[in-house]
């Protein structure tokens, strides 16, 4: 049982009469801003129209590009808390009002709808092609101190834990940007505010490289290997022999797209190779335990979906005690992953590079491994499973009635592109990149927890 001693004053205050609100985060949060307030004579205040602003796009109906239709390409909530970003969907240029939809860098996004609002992210210039929908609310403040300030308070879990106890909604949770302007921040001490901003920006600009450069990187080899699918109108069909249905055992038509066997027999003839011909593809067999413990107790465990997120939302971890039993879920550094079951139009097949930060961590059964052989890039190997044609490959690879699944004994046949002459350094310093920058993330939300008493 959860217990936690309420004071009259909090009961006038806040008109709160449900105990799961006292007894959250959010409360614990609440007491101790409203501490640190009373100590500093100073505070930022989001309401502050002078030096913040915040606010969020109308919603509407966004109306889909068509085949051959102008568009511009168009991003989830959730999806700007990955590494890379692609988008998946393609809004119309001549059926959208697209002004309120585009975001510049420097600008905060904040997630305000799901049960998992809270995470927020600075626009880059990598994100500043996309558009976005009415469930970011942007916050603009000019001052890049101020901003990096706040954006280093909003991630710490008091910041975290504020943003959740302000949410509102019945079945999906709500937050708006009248809730965000009643969060105060307190300035410590010039000295505290120009560490923090500094730590955040220098993490800021870092992650900004490492995606800039791994997004150049991928452009570069795509232009080398310059082989692609050829697009056909999908009333044309195309016909497939018994025989191949025999040998196949496959009754789907993606797996027999010819489109797709054209453009890789292409790659055969670059010079390119099946994947296990340079790399080991196997998944954990069986299941874990779901014996869950929380994080001071545990190693973290990625979803399909968390492996893709820089920012991971709704972490998992499994017992210290218990490590041996999940031996076979553990991550190596410089192999590739990505999640092997999942939805084709989704993130199925997208590839990771196992940063140092992340080696030891689990990763559930659902998630492929590609581990290289002796002297083989895991750069290249990043590159070369990134390429339109391999990720063509995987998609028809696709099976099952509900959730889509890839099995390793066919993953590893696909043809990926030659190992060309390429400066393959470059990718894996940009992966590293991610590290240093959420190291330096980790420590400005620590410098400014530890004001805090925490």
């Amino acid at each position: 049982m959860k217990t936690a001693t309420v004071y009259k004053s909090e009961f006038l205050n806040r008109y709160r009469l449900d105990s799961v609100f006292y007894l959250s985060e959010g409360n614990t949060a609440i007491r101790l801003v409203d501490a640190a307030l009373k100590k500093c004579s100073k505070y930022y205040s989001l309401k502050d129209k002078d030096k913040v602003s915040i606010w969020q796009p109308n919603r509407n109906v966004l109306v889909y590009a068509g085949d051959g239709e102008k568009f511009v390409p168009y991003l989830q909530p959730y999806d700007i808390l990955e590494f890379l970003p692609e988008a998946r969907s393609k809004l119309s240029v001549h059926q959208n009002e697209l002004s309120a939809l585009h975001v510049s860098s420097g600008t905060i996004l904040q997630t305000c709808s799901g049960r998992n609002l809270g995470p927020l992210v600075i626009a880059d210039k990598y994100l500043e092609q996309f558009v976005f929908g009415s469930d970011l609310i942007r916050i603009d403040i000019h001052d890049l101190k101020i901003r990096f300030y706040i954006f280093a308070f909003l991630n710490t879990w008091i910041g975290q834990a504020l943003l959740h106890s302000n949410k509102t909604g019945s079945v999906i949770d709500h937050l708006s940007a009248q809730d965000i302007e009643k969060i105060n921040i307190p300035i410590f001490s010039e000295e505290i505010t120009e560490q923090v901003s500094a730590l955040m920006g220098e993490s800021f600009k870092l992650f900004s490289e490492a995606r800039t450069e791994l997004s150049d990187c991928k452009n570069a080899f795509i232009a080398r290997v310059d082989i692609h699918k050829n697009q056909v109108h999908l009333c044309t069909g195309w016909r497939v022999q018994l025989k191949e249905l025999s040998s196949g055992k496959r009754l789907d038509a993606a797996y027999y797209d010819p489109m797709v066997l054209t453009a890789a027999n292409n790659l055969k003839l670059m010079g390119g190779c099946p994947l296990n011909s340079v790399a080991k593809v196997f998944k954990p067999s069986g299941r874990y335990k779901t014996n869950y413990v929380e994080k001071d107790y545990g190693h973290p465990l990625l979803s399909g979906r968390q492996l893709l997120q820089n920012q991971i939302v709704g972490l998992k971890y499994l017992p210290s005690a218990s490590k041996n039993n999940y031996s076979g879920f553990l991550l190596k550094k410089g192999c590739v992953v990505y999640p092997a079951d999942g939805r084709v139009e989704g993130r199925l097949g997208t590839p990771v590079l196992v940063t140092p930060s992340r080696e030891g961590w689990y990763a559930s059964g659902h998630i492929g491994r590609i581990e290289p052989l002796p002297g083989i890039d895991p750069g290249y190997l990043y590159l070369a499973l990134s390429h339109p044609v391999v990720q063509e490959q995987i998609s028809s690879l696709a099976c099952g009635s509900v959730v889509d699944a890839v099995y390793p004994e066919d993953v590893e046949k696909i043809i990926i592109p030659a190992q060309i002459e390429f400066q393959y350094n470059r990718v894996v310093n940009a992966w590293n990149k991610f590290d240093e920058a959420d190291a330096l993330k980790q420590k400005a939300c620590k410098l400014l927890l530890t004001q805090f008493g925490c």
